[in-house]
């Protein structure tokens, strides 16, 4: 068969390419600096309140955002058939800027830059397309691909300015470092992929068990670690006994066999046991080995104060 053949170019016998998917149905604010930078808020319909409170649909962590520093207001227009997005400042204390001018109140377009803060957020109109490509991009970035969580690091970028706050509004944080128990006999017994979907399943669970604002990671291997805002040492202890209890009663199936296992954590208490990240971790992992000693299984808070 003459090389030729194999340089030619397929052809495609399709007529037109798929057009709605190529529609700007998707409005986006993506953090183009700040401390989680690349991250992608979805606008929904209605309204949605952007500010550093826990009650807020948009949560940025900057000491210089209000808690509700603003809102955007989805309104549509049945005529045209076209959706619009409206900023509108509320109060704020250092106010909102957009294209560097500040504003009260602007309807949005596509590529307006808003600086809320030390924020800067990008409004984007996307298809579906560039949204898939957007989500692909930041999880190879942010999440472990295995359990969904964050990666360390981004834990700890995020974990860092979380402390910033803490130390300045003086709110109470607590740091979780968990380890699985007996992690490798489960890959002994049954196997590398059943303990590969174990930890996929035990990520899953972390995130299930944790608060909304709660934020989980894998630290590495069968650890993981996650940081409570404005948590003390009763709700710390609350959500990570329901971490620890969803684990256990969980039956791990793949292909017909099943595993168990339990995990083991350790709780340190900003500002009782730490001012600062190394500080913190270092204490909840020295709670995390006491667990392990008293025997697995189980939760201990931190005892030593600062």
């Amino acid at each position: 068969m003459p090389q030729s053949f194999f340089d030619r170019t397929l052809v495609s016998h399709r007529s037109e390419v798929d057009s709605q998917r190529l529609r700007k149905n998707h409005a986006s604010l993506v953090v183009m600096q700040g401390a989680e930078i690349g991250r992608d808020f979805r606008l929904r319909r209605g309204t949605m309140v952007i500010g550093r409170g826990l009650d807020v649909d948009v949560r940025l962590p900057d000491d210089l955002v209000s808690r509700r520093h603003a809102r955007i207001e989805f309104h549509w227009n049945a005529v045209s058939e076209s959706a619009t997005f409206l900023m509108v400042d509320l109060g704020s204390t250092n106010h909102t800027y957009v294209n560097s001018r500040q504003v009260e109140s602007i309807e949005l377009k596509d590529g307006d830059k808003i600086q809320i803060g030390d924020t800067v957020l990008k409004f984007v109109l996307l298809d579906d397309i560039e949204v898939k490509f957007h989500a692909e991009v930041r999880n190879r970035i942010t999440f472990d691909q295995l359990t969904g969580l964050l990666t360390k690091e981004s834990l700890y970028l995020a974990l860092d300015v979380e402390l910033k706050r803490c130390l300045r509004y003086t709110v109470p944080l607590a740091v979780l470092m968990m380890d699985l128990d007996y992690f490798k006999a489960i890959n002994d017994t049954h196997g590398h992929l059943m303990g590969s979907h174990v930890l996929s399943e035990v990520g899953r669970l972390i995130a299930h068990s944790i608060r909304g604002v709660d934020v989980a990671g894998r630290y590495g291997g069968e650890e993981f670690v996650a940081y409570l805002p404005e948590a003390d040492g009763a709700g710390a202890m609350q959500v990570s006994e329901r971490i620890r209890g969803n684990i256990e009663a969980c039956h791990f199936a793949l292909e017909g066999k099943v595993a168990r296992a339990t995990i083991s954590i350790g709780v340190s208490l900003f500002p009782a046991h730490g001012r600062d990240l190394r500080t913190l971790v270092a204490r909840a992992d020295r709670a995390l080995y006491r667990a392990k000693e008293e025997g697995r299984n189980r939760i201990c808070l931190e005892t030593d104060l600062e």
